[in-house]
């Protein structure tokens, strides 16, 4: 295990969002202290009313303060907002930028007595901040295909990333199409698979509780827990309600704007949005659903997911249907793949009717396989081995 580090992540997103990031930074606090820089955004600046409260709350949270005796800062870990002006595409900019941040990290870092220290990049966009720290390490940790969201400058988002590859001494990658990506940059790539907490889920063993906004929902409940946005098949969803009406479909996650598609669903008589729910109830909702989806749409970014719902969902034996993504195809054995949206839906029909007790055993146990407890040590055995490449 990392053991008496101090490491500066710069997350892809803000430090209360349950990431991968995050998660793995709050694990390697318990041995290592922790500086968490919140994201420094990929988005193109755009005039769409629709997004200026993105814009407003990062403005509001370079003025925000973190105390780290709070429910979400641990002792060991201080969390950071970065002085940084959201035009992450300007060159001129950026310049400024690095100077702001220079300024701010040659105050924070020797407050924080943080001498020596490794770097762990989660965002692209942190590549023109590198020259501004000496870390003893760089780890690049990429979570998305970043050049393939709809939001961002691509091809700028692709130099970035060749930028971090090129001085990175490893490169830690949640799917194998990530990692292709960027071996020809960096021939020490690895592919570190999403984790679970398994005990988190397993929780609601011994609760008999159920959440009241779902407790009156008549099963077969098809559950679905994600952000409701572009990348989701909602067609695929529609055709679903519509093949299964005596089956209520439950939706768990924010709904974001402008996604289209959404009213037709909004309008189906067995379709239930609970919207967003704190990572700390979700086991409840979950236990609760007969079979569970990853209805994603497949294009460019979503080929390169490793669906971090997806060991949730086995960590309580629960079916799963999925579109063809290859991460999830990897676990075959356990999950039902739909091989196109005809094919999805039948076997939500077979994944609902299964009575297969050793297959849900079988589920849990390929959870365990993928519990934090062994993701954290396979991620240390990639930063020991490059420390031990990196002093010769």
């Amino acid at each position: 295990m990392i053991k008496g580090q101090n490491i500066i992540c710069f997350g892809s997103d803000v430090w209360e969002y349950p990431g991968l990031q995050q998660t793995i930074m709050g694990l390697l606090s318990r041995n290592n202290r922790i500086l968490f820089v919140n994201k420094l955004g990929t988005r193109k600046i755009s005039i769409n009313f629709s997004e200026f409260g993105i814009y407003l709350n990062r403005a509001i949270r370079i003025f925000q303060r973190y105390n780290n005796h709070s429910d979400n800062v641990s002792s060991n870990i201080s969390v950071c907002n970065p002085w940084v002006i959201p035009l992450v595409y300007n060159r001129a900019i950026m310049r400024l930028n690095k100077s702001i941040m220079h300024a701010q990290f040659s105050r924070l870092l020797p407050r924080l007595e943080f001498d020596n220290y490794i770097l762990w990049v989660g965002t692209p966009t942190a590549a023109s901040f590198l020259d501004i720290f000496d870390p003893t390490l760089t780890i690049y940790n990429p979570v998305d295909r970043y050049s393939a969201f709809s939001f961002v400058d691509s091809a700028k988002i692709a130099k970035y990333e060749r930028d971090i590859a090129y001085r990175a001494d490893a490169i830690i990658c949640t799917a194998d199409a990530i990692r292709r990506d960027l071996e020809p940059y960096n021939r020490h790539c690895f592919t570190v698979t999403h984790g679970v907490d398994v005990n988190h889920f397993h929780s609601v063993f011994q609760n008999n509780g159920v959440p009241e906004d779902i407790k009156n929902i008549p099963g077969p409940i098809i559950g679905f827990i994600g952000g409701i946005a572009d990348w989701v098949n909602l067609d695929l969803l529609l055709d679903v309600t519509k093949r299964y009406p005596d089956a209520n479909l439950v939706l768990i996650g924010k709904t974001y704007p402008n996604v289209k598609g959404l009213e037709q669903l909004e309008r189906q008589s067995n379709v239930h949005f609970l919207g967003y729910k704190d990572y700390k109830v979700l086991p409840g909702y979950l236990k609760q659903c007969t079979v569970c989806l990853i209805p994603y749409v497949i294009n460019e970014r979503l080929v390169a997911v490793d669906p971090i719902k997806l060991r949730e969902y086995l960590a309580l034996g629960k079916p799963v249907v999925s579109v063809d993504l290859p991460e999830v195809r990897k676990l075959q054995d356990v999950v039902y793949i739909g091989e196109n949206n005809k094919d999805f839906v039948d076997k939500i029909g077979k994944a609902m009717t299964e009575d297969n007790p050793s297959l849900t055993q079988e589920r849990i146990r390929v959870a365990w396989q993928s519990d934090w407890g062994v993701k954290i040590e396979e991620i240390s055995a990639i930063v020991n081995d490059a420390f031990a490449r990196k002093s010769g």
